[in-house]
């Protein structure tokens, strides 16, 4: 019998992309700012400081560079879900890979 990896599960190419990334969690007060390890259509993934629970929504907003966005700095505001924790090992971090739920554009771009 053959096994699958998640590679092979996705629906969506993954785009490994470090892309500027602030996160605010549901409970939370300031967003954090960090960076994003790879993005697709329809999630992320980025390394985060504190313990995240499956399933906990949150709310982030990231800058797509001019290279990608036709020459323009472009916000993005989004919502999703955390689907999955990796522990990092020798690091205080977590990786979280994170569904893309909702999005929309932010009037005047980047900060």
């Amino acid at each position: 019998m053959a096994t699958t990896n998640a590679a092979e599960k996705r629906k969506h190419r993954r785009y490994d992309l470090s892309l500027d990334l602030e996160v605010k969690g549901r409970r939370r007060g300031q967003p954090i700012q960090m960076q994003t390890r790879d993005i697709s259509a329809r999630g992320l993934y980025f390394s985060f400081t504190e313990p995240m629970e499956v399933g906990s929504e949150l709310s982030f907003e990231l800058n797509l560079p001019p290279e990608l966005s036709g020459g323009k700095d472009v916000r993005v505001r989004c919502r999703g879900r955390i689907v999955r924790v990796d522990t990092v090992k020798g690091s205080q971090q977590v990786g979280v890979a994170s569904t893309i739920e909702t999005y929309e554009f932010i009037r005047g771009g980047a900060k």
